[in-house]
């Protein structure tokens, strides 16, 4: 029983420093102050905060000429009715009043289909780069997405937007993220039905 419980200890903090590594690492992949021109690329949240936070990040973008237009993705949940990412899209539109240049992808349902709809969109046709806005956490397995669907696509910034650093917050997410990096790798079939399960058929039919 004593080695049980020294095991479990090593176990937890291996997994706190583990978590801490990852967010620490990962708040270098904010290209904030270097970033000129292009589409911003607003990730949808099911965390109102977190979606409010990515909403004002590609405002505060598009106010200071660091991106010309905003276009938000993901959050298509056909078993709850909702289309996410034009729900900020409308969100963006009534806070900086710039309707012609906020626009939304409403098919998309996670990171891998959004990013893959980008290449169809004619709103993004002529953008001369893409500057994903989301949390840092998140970015890092964007961004590596991207590179491996983009072919030749306009090159991917970041920007990270504001994120609680509630120790719990930040331990959840890095979880949230470790799952979805293990979902990535699955097979596409196998993938699939695990977000058929979780947001509903990518046609808009709600998973059985």
């Amino acid at each position: 029983m004593k080695r049980a419980r020294i095991l479990l200890v090593r176990l937890l903090v291996a997994d706190l420093v583990a978590t801490l590594v990852f967010f620490g690492l990962t708040r270098f992949q904010d290209q904030t102050s270097s970033i000129e021109g292009g589409a911003g690329i607003v990730f949808y949240s099911d965390s109102a905060e977190e979606a409010d936070s990515r909403i004002d990040k590609g405002i505060a973008l598009l106010e200071a000429g660091k991106v010309d237009r905003l276009f938000m993705v993901g959050g298509h949940r056909p078993q709850e009715g909702i289309v996410g990412s034009q729900d900020m899209a409308l969100a963006a539109i009534r806070r900086s009043g710039q309707g012609a240049r906020i626009s939304a992808d409403v098919t998309s349902r996670d990171t891998i289909s959004g990013l893959r709809s980008l290449h169809e969109q004619r709103a993004l046709a002529d953008a001369s780069q893409l500057v994903f806005i989301s949390n840092c956490m998140h970015l890092l397995r964007a961004k590596t997405i991207y590179h491996s669907l983009s072919h030749g696509g306009p090159r991917a910034r970041s920007a990270c937007a504001r994120v609680s650093r509630n120790p719990v917050d930040i331990w959840k997410r890095a979880h949230y993220e470790a799952g979805a990096w293990v979902v990535y790798i699955l097979p596409e079939s196998w993938r699939n039905t695990v977000l058929d399960r979780l947001r509903g058929g990518p046609q808009g039919d709600s998973a059985p």
